[in-house]
């Protein structure tokens, strides 16, 4: 039936709830990406706007580059004022669970109180 690969996807598109950016304050962009080797990074420039860097790199010493959007974009390092990575979220994997939790017990409920077979009259 349908319903298996359907609740898969549904529950793989669900999985970006359980991380949140953690923003590194004790190292410059230049150190967390040639230590860390992050995948993504989400840069913060002096102006306030922010950038999500893909596959980001050390771009001719004094720059980070990376896909944005699709594009290969690079930035100033002296442009950055905050740098962030992506990290496991204890706290909204619970309450993810939870909640699909809480929807499925009540998908069940209505269901059943809906149906003459469930309840003996």
């Amino acid at each position: 039936m349908l319903r298996r690969p359907v609740a898969c996807t549904l529950l793989l598109c669900y999985l970006a709830a359980c991380t949140s950016w953690h923003v590194e304050n004790e190292v410059s962009p230049t150190q967390l990406i040639s230590t860390k080797h992050p995948r993504v990074v989400r840069l913060t420039r002096a102006d306030g706007s922010r950038m999500v860097l893909d596959q980001p790199r050390i771009a001719a010493g004094d720059s980070l580059a990376g896909v944005h959007n699709g594009v290969t974009s690079s930035v100033a390092v002296s442009d950055v004022t905050q740098v962030a990575v992506p990290k496991f979220s204890a706290g909204k994997t619970i309450g993810l669970f939870l909640g699909l939790s809480i929807v499925a017990v009540g998908t069940a409920v209505i269901a059943c109180l809906s149906s003459t077979n469930c309840v003996d009259n």
